[in-house]
């Protein structure tokens, strides 16, 4: 896992692969209660990888 994650250049940014739990999570908050005023919203987990302006 370690040679993908290289390959795919994240080793620059976090070193790690993104983990399932990770995104479980923001799955998880945005169906709950709390989330209820977040609208219009683009959630990356992606450790960085994808560079933004």
């Amino acid at each position: 896992m370690e040679q993908i994650a290289e390959a795919a250049g994240v080793a620059r940014t976090t070193g790690r692969l993104v983990q399932p739990e990770e995104v479980a999570a923001l799955v998880a908050y945005l169906a709950s209660p709390f989330a209820g005023s977040t609208t219009g919203a683009d959630h990356l987990i992606d450790g960085g990888a994808v560079k933004t302006a």
